[in-house]
């Protein structure tokens, strides 16, 4: 599937966007959702966002770099990146930026949809186009669905949302600079001021600090 976002004159739309297919359903966008670029299914519309800058790239490869490696070393549990399509609730399928499946936990068939597992965490990186959906959607769903820790990440404030699920919801509260622990992956944690440099600092380096060695 290739779609062309124009105008009314048909020049190609540069500025933040979505594009919104009426009328889906769960079984046609597992089918035919295009698996090149970032898609949801949220109650019969399947929700594009334009494409990120290489920032969102960059801090969202760092994170997953990060994530990976202590979990890999300590942990055991799957961390994977998006386009990975998680289900979220009966009519709702989200491509989260990366999640974490707990140690031990394994999805439920071979397809592309991961489902009967609930992440010990969910990363999205902020974009223009998608803001408001991350910290307002997003997060009723995660917490709907028992996601013990959502982390939403805003390189243009420089602002990382961390939202903690307690008896009511999600917990948030909001760091510009600092260490900030992940209570679902023990010993994992980042300074936040890792995201906002540039370049981004050495993932091994960082690594290093968060083991302590």
């Amino acid at each position: 599937m290739r779609l062309l976002v124009c105008d009314e004159h048909r020049a190609v739309l540069d500025a933040p966007h979505q594009i919104r297919l009426f009328g889906w359903t769960r079984e046609q966008f597992l089918r035919d959702a295009p698996e090149s670029r970032f898609c949801e299914f949220v109650r019969g519309e399947v929700i594009m966002p334009s494409p990120v800058n290489w920032r969102h790239q960059d801090a969202c490869g760092f994170l997953f770099w990060l994530l990976r490696a202590y979990c890999g070393r300590h942990g055991r549990e799957r961390v994977l990146l998006g386009p990975a399509a998680l289900h979220v609730a009966p009519d709702v399928i989200r491509e989260p930026d990366i999640f974490v499946l707990p140690a031990g936990k394994q999805p439920q068939g071979d397809g592309a949809l991961v489902e009967g597992v609930v992440p010990a965490l969910i990363v999205e990186i902020l974009s223009p186009s998608t803001r408001t959906i991350d910290l307002a959607d997003k997060a009723r769903e995660y917490a709907d669905l028992g996601v013990p820790d959502y982390w939403a990440v805003d390189l243009a404030a420089r602002r990382l949302h961390a939202h903690r699920l307690g008896n009511d919801g999600y917990d948030v509260s909001i760091h510009e600079h600092g260490r900030v622990a992940c209570g679902s992956i023990a010993g994992f944690w980042i300074d936040v001021g890792w995201l906002w440099q540039q370049p981004l600092p050495s993932e091994p380096e960082c690594l290093k600090e968060i083991e302590g060695t």
